[in-house]
C-alpha cells in the first residue's frame, strides 16, 4: 500500500469523516440511483445536514437512540448519514420487522424518535405509541412531519464532538421469543473493519473509472457494507428494492453495474440462468459474495463462467468482517479456478485479527482440527444492550466466541463448518451439515442444499436446477444418494434425502435451516 493511501486512511477516524470528504469532493456525481430517481452528492449532503440540525433542535444529543421503520429508498440514506454526523445511536427495522418487535426493542432501548413509513410498515407507529406514549413520531411522506422538519432548517454539519469509542448503531439480532437481543457497535469499528479490507486487498484502483455498485443483500443488514467503499470511490451505489434474478441482471444491464454484493444464494441463481444472460453482466469485474457459506462446486463453477474478480470474507453482526478474506487472487490459479480445499475456505486471517480454534475441553486446537472460532478484532461489539449477554460471549481476555465451528489448515485458511446450533447429533456422534452438503453439490441437478436434525436423524433437503428439466427425480435422488455413499464415511450419510421445489431463504438471502427444519418436521412424519 503507497504512503498517501496510508496517510489518507490515518486522517478518517470516524463515518462522517467519510461523508465530508465525499461531499466536498464529488458534490455533483450520483451517488445513490433508485428506480425513478438519482441523488447527487451534494443533494444527499444538503438533506442530511438538515435533517442533523432538525434533531439537534429537537434535543437529541450524542447516544440518544433514534428508531427508524424506513424502506432503503432516499430517507434511509438521509437518517443514516445524519444519525452519523451527530453522533445519534439509530436503529433501522426492515420490513418483516413485527410491529410488535418494534415495540419490544423500544422498550427495550428506550429511544427518543421514531421514523416511519407508513406505506412500507402501516402499523408500527400504533404499537410504538402504546409502548413509547411520549416520544414522537415523525412520519415520511410529502407535507409530514419528516419533510417539513427537513424543510425548515439549514443545511450545516453537526458540531457534535465524536470518538472512535462513541456507540453507533444499535441492532437487535433476535427476538423471536422474548425480549429483543440488541448489540451496540462503534464508530471506531465500523472505520475499523473498512481499513482492515483496503489494507488487506490488492486491488489497485483506477481513478479514471466510476464505480457502479449494486447490492442484492438489503441495505439494512450485510449490505450496507457496499456504502463506505462507494462513498470513498466517488462511486453510484444503485440501489435494489425487490430481488429476484431477472431484476438483478436487468439493473446490472441498464447501469452497467461494476460490482456486485451478492449472497451464494444469489450467485447460485446466476448459475441457473441461461447463457445469454452473461453479456448482460459484462459489466461487472467484481463480485463480492458472502454472509454464509458457498458450495466449492458453485464457485468453481462461477470462476469458470464468470470473467470478474471474485472476493469473500468471514465475519458476522458481532465482528465485523473482515476476519478472513479470500481475496481476488486466491480465488485463482495460473487462471483456473483455485482447488477446492481453497474454495472450501473463507480465505486467510487478515493482518490485525486473530482467530484461535477452542476444542470442548477449553485448549487450543492445532491445524486441521475442528473446534469453536473465537476472534480477537478491532471490529467487535462495545456490548450486548442487556449486559447479562455479554457473559461467556464477549471474554474477559477480549476474545468473542462466534458460535461458529471451524478449523484453519495447514496453509492458514480458514474453513467455517456451521454455527454450533446447526450440529445435528446423532446416536454415532455429531454431523457438521456442511461437508454433507458440499458433496451433494456436485451433483449437476442440485441448485441448493440444506441437512438438517429431524427426531435425531440427518436428512438432506434439496432442490433441483431449472436445467435438470424433466429428468427422473427419483434416479436423480438414487445418484445423490450414490454420490454421498462414496465420498463421505457411513456415519454422515443422511437418513433421507428429500426434494422441495425452492429451499427456504430469508430476507437477506440466506437459506432458512431452521425454517426448513420447522416446515418439514410434520411432513416428514406423515
Amino acid at each position: 500500500m503507497g504512503l498517501l493511501t496510508n496517510l489518507f486512511l490515518w486522517r478518517i477516524k470516524l463515518p462522517r469523516d467519510i461523508h465530508r470528504y465525499a461531499f466536498r469532493k464529488y458534490p455533483e456525481r450520483r451517488a445513490l440511483q433508485f428506480a425513478d430517481r438519482a441523488m447527487t452528492y451534494g443533494q444527499l449532503q444538503d438533506r442530511s445536514y438538515r435533517l442533523a440540525q432538525a434533531w439537534h433542535a429537537l434535543g437529541l444529543k450524542k447516544g440518544d437512540v433514534v428508531f427508524a421503520h424506513v424502506d432503503s429508498g432516499a430517507e434511509f440514506f438521509e437518517i443514516r448519514t445524519a444519525a452519523l454526523e451527530t453522533g445519534v445511536v439509530l436503529t433501522v427495522f426492515h420490513g418483516l420487522h413485527t410491529p410488535d418487535f418494534v415495540a419490544n426493542a423500544a422498550l427495550a432501548a428506550r429511544p427518543k424518535l421514531l421514523i416511519v413509513d407508513n406505506d412500507f410498515a402501516p402499523d408500527s407507529q400504533a404499537a410504538f405509541a402504546r409502548a413509547m406514549p411520549d416520544v414522537p413520531v415523525w412520519e415520511t411522506g410529502r407535507n409530514n412531519h419528516y419533510e417539513t422538519q427537513i424543510t425548515a432548517h439549514d443545511p450545516t454539519p453537526s458540531n457534535t464532538d465524536l470518538r472512535p469509542d462513541d456507540p453507533m448503531g444499535l441492532a437487535f439480532t433476535s427476538g423471536t421469543t422474548g425480549p429483543p437481543k440488541g448489540l451496540i457497535s462503534s464508530h471506531g469499528a465500523a472505520i475499523a473493519s473498512l481499513k482492515l479490507i483496503i489494507r488487506n486487498l490488492k486491488i489497485k484502483p483506477d481513478r479514471k473509472v466510476i464505480n457502479i455498485s449494486l447490492s442484492a443483500i438489503p441495505l439494512f443488514g450485510a449490505g450496507s457494507g457496499l456504502i463506505f467503499p462507494s462513498l470513498l470511490s466517488g462511486g453510484t451505489l444503485v440501489v435494489m428494492q425487490d430481488y429476484s434474478p431477472k431484476a438483478l441482471v436487468k439493473l446490472v444491464r441498464k447501469h452497467r453495474v461494476t460490482r456486485l454484493f451478492l449472497t451464494p444464494s444469489h450467485l447460485i441463481d446466476l448459475l441457473d440462468m441461461p447463457p445469454e444472460i452473461d453479456a448482460d453482466l459484462s459489466s461487472v469485474s467484481h463480485i463480492i459474495y458472502g454472509t454464509s457459506n458457498m458450495p466449492a462446486a458453485k464457485l468453481q463453477e462461477a470462476l469458470s463462467r464468470f470473467d470478474a474478480g471474485f472476493q469473500q470474507g468471514y465475519g458476522q453482526a458481532e465482528v465485523l468482517p473482515p476476519v478472513s478474506l479470500l481475496t481476488p487472487e486466491m480465488h485463482r490459479q495460473n487462471g483456473r479456478p483455485a482447488s477446492r480445499d481453497v474454495l472450501r475456505s473463507c480465505g486467510k486471517v487478515v493482518k490485525g485479527v486473530k482467530v484461535r480454534i477452542i476444542g470442548p475441553d477449553g485448549d487450543e486446537r492445532p491445524a486441521g482440527q475442528t473446534g469453536e472460532i473465537h476472534v480477537q478484532t478491532p471490529t467487535r461489539l462495545q456490548t450486548y444492550l442487556n449486559p447479562d449477554h455479554n457473559k461467556g460471549v464477549i471474554l474477559d481476555d477480549g476474545w468473542f466466541r462466534t458460535g461458529d465451528h471451524g478449523f484453519l489448515d495447514q496453509s492458514g485458511y480458514l474453513h467455517v463448518t456451521d454455527r454450533a446450533a446447526d450440529i445435528i447429533h446423532t446416536d454415532n456422534g455429531p454431523i457438521y451439515p456442511r461437508p454433507v452438503e458440499e458433496e451433494a453439490h456436485d451433483h449437476p441437478a442440485v441448485k441448493e442444499c440444506c441437512l438438517v436434525g429431524i427426531e435425531g436423524k440427518p436428512v438432506l433437503f434439496i432442490s433441483f436446477r431449472d436445467r435438470s428439466g424433466r429428468a427422473d427425480q427419483k434416479e436423480i435422488i438414487r445418484e445423490i444418494a450414490d454420490l454421498l455413499q462414496q465420498h463421505l464415511p457411513p456415519e454422515q450419510h443422511p437418513h433421507d434425502i428429500r426434494l422441495l421445489p425452492e429451499i427456504p431463504r430469508s430476507f437477506l438471502g440466506k437459506v432458512m435451516r431452521r425454517e426448513v427444519k420447522a416446515r418439514m418436521q410434520n411432513e416428514y412424519n406423515q
